[in-house]
């Protein structure tokens, strides 16, 4: 029964990836100074790109941080090119898109909504 259950989260599972989930990538940077401050950038071949800086913020004090600024792009499924520029500092994540009507995809879980708690807990052990 296990194996079974097993089985069929599987195909379930890899029906609700993406058919490009064979994407590469096809560019990336990746540079640290080993004090806290770093930026990286990448980009793969089906159009996902996401860069990201984080600099350290009252460096050797007591409230030390990294603020960080970043952006990602994707296509939708309307073919469209979404951009999202997002910032963390203190106070916590941040979107920081002019555009207002930008909608983010939703979370795709790999185990449906509609599976019992009881099967979850079993199949975890």
């Amino acid at each position: 029964m296990r194996l079974l259950i097993t089985k069929f989260l599987s195909v379930a599972t890899a029906a609700i990836l993406p058919e490009d989930a064979q994407a590469t990538i096809v560019d990336y940077v990746n540079n640290n100074d080993g004090t806290g401050n770093y930026n990286f950038r990448f980009e793969t071949s089906n159009g996902l790109t996401r860069e990201e800086t984080g600099s350290v913020v009252n460096p050797g004090q007591e409230d030390q941080y990294i603020e960080v600024h970043g952006s990602y792009f994707y296509i939708d499924t309307n073919g469209q090119t979404v951009k999202v520029k997002y910032s963390v500092d203190k106070d916590g994540y941040h979107i920081d898109n002019e555009e207002k009507n930008v909608v983010l995809p939703p979370i795709i879980s790999p185990i449906s909504p509609g599976l019992p708690s009881a099967a979850v807990a079993s199949l975890l052990g």
